[in-house]
């Protein structure tokens, strides 16, 4: 009987050591996974934020040559306007020289 108990403490000794053996193997393969998980995660955050300041940049680069288009553009009109303007004059006074008015 004391065999058999003994036999049987050893046997269940055996596997409780192999169960707290296998739970410690898991919590530690568990916190490597989150950890692997977190620097994922930081890695792709930090791509993310990286993209977005290039995307910001970019378009602060394309407002800027935008606005310069612009403010040519209009300075081109101001410069058509004021030779239409001078042509209108031009042609007014054709106009009344033909009709024999000077």
């Amino acid at each position: 009987m004391e065999q058999a108990i003994f036999n049987s403490a050893v046997k269940e000794g055996l596997f409780a050591v192999l169960f707290v053996v296998a739970g410690f193997l898991l919590w530690r393969q568990m916190a490597r996974i989150q950890d692997d998980g977190r620097a994922r995660e930081d890695r792709m955050m930090a791509a993310a934020k990286e993209r977005e300041d290039q995307m910001y940049s970019d378009a602060l680069r394309r407002e800027e040559r935008l606005m310069r288009l612009a403010e040519d553009l209009t300075g081109r009109f101001e410069t058509l306007a004021s030779q239409y303007e001078g042509l209108s004059l031009d042609v007014t006074e054709i106009k009344s020289v033909m009709k024999g008015e000077r």
